[in-house]
């Protein structure tokens, strides 16, 4: 029996007689019996219903009509028995009209409820049927009051009557609807049905789809670097279809398939699948063992890095959220997807799901949820969330509660305690402010603060040699000190306020222009920066990211008090001898500052 149907038999078996099938797409691809074979889940259904159930799986969409599948019927005998059961119950020649539909449901219902004594296959065992509804949505839509034609509600009545009748469930027989997502249909069916989502293939099964596939397409090959098993993670929780199709290509043409193709097709179905609330966050660009500079980053890298080991251990006691909380361009995204990394799970970005249409917003924000719920282990991601999503409670209501129903849903999410272990949210924000004191309590906020002015020359030179691999005189010959240019250079960028997005930059320009790097064309780069960074609104974010943090612990002079080397903005707030922050001063600091801050 196929996994990935597994539910729909544990409804069956059950009881249920009426289902409302959604989630992943019955024409995507799968394995069957001696997973060697691929085909259709609906074929795969088909067959099952018959072997497991006696049952002929008869499908209907407005596209397509009514079919059975004659030809996957052996016998002359049975195609004649089920052609007279169906005629019986005027659901063959039905005319393709306004009323097709509320015919068909109608004659469906009538013959789910009829008992099948009597009506047996060629080989004396009983026959039942199954209808199965497509694109439910079509058939009997969610609308709002009125917004239904005459068929579409007759077509409701008699889906939620049927759905509750006693003789269909004494019938043996099933009645299905499948649609894209669940909440797209009538309240008054999805009530009287029993809901199952039919989850996309996680890396286990993926696993088990590839070496099938290349049983059968032999000569498709990959990039070098990239291993067979690594496809299924990179291709996770998405349809087998076009997986399956870029590996015929391969085999077709002797096309190697790289991880870029990969990555952009996931990429594709995550937006298809979450309707565009979620993207895949490339974390190939990164590696496990990548590190930031400086010394505000490296407790944090160090604690990041036990979030990481406690997700790919699925321990519990790990945080759910986390808010990564500081200026512009001091890596909290590069952290994020190191930790991604090194956790070895999915990563994807959040975008809000606020629309203009009534009812639409809230739909989304279940979608996004339950889609990320499904998808674990995972990490989620929202790059600047005061900006991406409303975080703050109002009584505003000028879009119909789109944005009021946006923050319930996430704060739901963020408050449940059975994602511990298993899905990770880290957010990143400059302006912590903007969160409403309900949302903020959700997260463990760590401060990320802005570099300090020693630890330059380390961040100029790791930010060269990750753009270049040929980085000559950087260091002076017979010792590892670096190049005194480097130096000069890493001073001049501390004192225009250059944060490291702006030292890449820079560098980037350079390497264009002067065609490498060197210690004397990184300087030229330092003079060459003409940067506006606002250094009242930088010092702001750094002191609403301490007055945000959660645990002294996380506060990068934690561990060394007394070394630490203070900037001139927060010299005199900390109690060097307790680690006590003076949080009047802080606040005083905060009030005067609010009025320069442009963040």
């Amino acid at each position: 029996m196929n996994t990935a149907l597994q539910p729909l038999h544990n409804a069956i078996n059950e009881g249920r007689c009426a289902i409302l099938l959604s989630g992943r797409n019955l024409r995507d691809l799968d394995i069957h019996g001696d997973k060697k074979r691929i085909k259709p889940l609906l074929e795969i259904l088909r067959m099952d219903l018959r072997q497991h159930y006696g049952m002929i799986l008869i499908t209907y969409s407005l596209a397509q009509g009514l079919d059975y599948d004659p030809g996957s019927i052996d016998s002359k005998q049975d195609s004649q028995t089920i052609s007279t059961v169906l005629k019986s119950h005027s659901l063959l020649d039905i005319p393709q009209d306004d009323q097709e539909v509320a015919q068909i449901i109608r004659g469906a219902a009538r013959l789910c409820r009829t008992p099948t004594q009597g009506i047996n296959w060629v080989d004396g065992k009983p026959m039942r049927f199954c209808f199965l509804l497509f694109f439910a949505e079509h058939l009997v839509p969610q609308c709002s009051q009125g917004g239904q034609t005459n068929t579409q509600m007759i077509a409701t009545e008699l889906s939620h009557i049927t759905a509750q009748s006693l003789a269909l469930r004494k019938s043996g027989n099933l009645f299905c609807f499948h649609a894209q997502e669940a909440s797209l249909v009538d309240p008054l069916v999805r009530s009287a049905l029993y809901p199952i989502r039919l989850p996309q293939p996680c890396t286990d099964n993926k696993q088990v789809f590839v070496e099938a596939s290349r049983q059968i397409y032999t000569k498709a090959r990959l990039e070098t670097n990239l291993a067979w098993k690594d496809i299924a993670f990179l291709t996770s929780n998405t349809p087998n279809q076009r997986l399956e199709s870029l590996i015929r290509a391969s085999h077709r043409t002797g096309r190697a398939i790289t991880t870029r193709e990969l990555v952009k097709q996931k990429s594709l179905d995550v937006e298809d699948i979450s309707e565009k609330t979620l993207t895949v966050l490339d974390t190939t660009r990164v590696s496990a063992e990548n590190k930031l500079q400086g010394i505000n980053t490296n407790s944090i890298q160090t604690l990041l890095q036990q979030f990481a080991k406690a997700l790919a251990d699925g321990n519990p006691n790990m945080p759910a959220n986390v808010l990564l909380v500081g200026p512009p361009g001091t890596g909290k995204t590069e952290m994020s997807l190191i930790v991604a990394k090194q956790a070895g799970v999915s990563a994807y970005q959040m975008h809000s799901p606020k629309t203009g249409i009534v009812g639409e917003t809230e739909r989304k924000a279940g979608l996004q949820m339950g889609t990320l719920g499904e998808w674990i282990p995972n990490l989620a991601f929202v790059d600047e969330i005061t900006e991406a999503l409303p975080l703050e409670r109002s009584d505003f209501n000028g879009d119909s509660g789109a944005t009021r129903a946006v923050t319930a849903a996430l704060l739901t999410a963020l408050a449940d305690e059975s994602r511990r272990g298993k899905s990770l949210l880290i957010a990143t924000t400059n302006c912590p402010w903007r969160m409403g004191a309900a949302m903020r309590s959700r997260f463990i906020a760590i401060p990320v603060l802005q570099p300090l002015e020693q630890d330059y020359p380390q961040i100029v030179m790791a930010i060269a040699k990750s753009l270049t691999d040929n980085l000559n005189g950087s260091h002076r010959e017979n010792d590892k000190l670096i190049h005194p240019a480097i130096v000069e250079a890493a001073v001049i960028f501390a004192r225009k306020g250059a944060n490291p997005r702006h030292i890449r930059s820079a560098l980037s320009n350079t390497l264009l222009i002067k065609k490498n790097l060197t210690p004397e064309t990184i300087l030229f780069a330092a003079k060459d920066l003409s940067v506006t960074t606002d250094i009242a609104s930088v010092i702001y974010s750094d002191l609403w990211a301490i007055k945000a943090c959660s645990s002294k612990s996380f506060l990068p002079w934690n561990h060394n008090l007394a070394s630490y080397p203070f900037p001139n903005h927060l010299q005199g707030l900390v109690d060097i001898q307790t680690g006590e922050i003076n949080h009047k001063e802080l606040e005083a600091r905060i009030t005067k500052l609010k009025p320069r801050a442009n963040l």
